[in-house]
């Protein structure tokens, strides 16, 4: 189980061996995540992001010999290795991430990557406003068993949650990094019952298995919304 100070153990040792390996070809190391930003829970991941000046396949060797060698790897490691070049081609919504919510480690993608714009924000938002949709409907419409099929839908309604986020950072240009924090600020019911469902999903497992179909509904009917209220801003 992980508190912050052992996190900070975890995140120094990690950063020391990237450094070690790689030397000047380590261009920046984040620690992002529930950890990042003051959600952490002790059975949550430690989430980093690691950009190299470029990755090979030898690279890949070396980052999991690292990450194997780190305590609890299997329990807790998580995160993304990528190189300058594919951080430039990013996804612009994507790279959100690498400036709101995120503590420095090592280094700076200053010149490589920037803020999205708000453009960018709304088309990654509709993004996942139409995979979260898509999602739920399939589990609407086609047979599964729904009992078990809801327990997958961790990360599409994480990804609402992302979503939020972004809205907030076009309609009131702040980044709030927190749910709670979230959740003080925002007024629609649709909303504030998806961030609900992220912050409490490590303790409804029982209530998503007896009701499956409200959670699946709730991500529907949520996306859907979304949906509309971006087509709304944009006439």
């Amino acid at each position: 189980m992980l508190d912050r100070e052992a996190v900070d153990r975890w995140l120094e040792k990690f950063v020391h061996a990237l450094r070690a390996q790689f030397g000047e070809r380590l261009v920046y190391v984040g620690q992002h995540g529930s950890w990042a930003r003051g959600e952490g829970r002790p059975d949550s991941d430690i989430d980093t992001a690691v950009v190299l000046d470029r990755v090979d396949p030898a690279d890949l060797v070396c980052c999991r010999e690292i990450i194997e060698q780190m305590p609890d790897a299997q329990k807790v490691a998580s995160g993304v290795l990528i190189s300058v070049d594919e951080l430039r081609r990013w996804n612009p919504g994507e790279q959100v991430q690498f400036f709101y919510g995120r503590e420095v480690l090592h280094g700076s993608v200053d010149g490589i990557a920037r803020p999205p714009t708000a453009h960018e924000l709304i088309e990654d938002i509709r993004t996942k406003a139409c995979d979260n949709l898509i999602a739920a409907r399939h589990y609407m419409i086609y047979p599964h068993d729904r009992s078990q099929a809801v327990h997958r839908l961790m990360y599409p309604f994480k990804h609402c949650f992302f979503a939020l986020q972004a809205w907030m950072l076009v309609q009131e240009g702040k980044f709030i990094g927190r749910k709670e924090d979230l959740l003080k600020v925002l007024s629609d019911p649709l909303d504030r019952d998806v961030v609900e469902v992220v912050r409490d999903w490590h303790k409804s497992e029982q209530d998503r298995t007896e009701r499956p179909l409200h959670y699946i509904q709730l991500l529907e009917r949520w996306s859907s919304h979304m949906l509309a209220e971006l087509r709304s801003r944009a006439s």
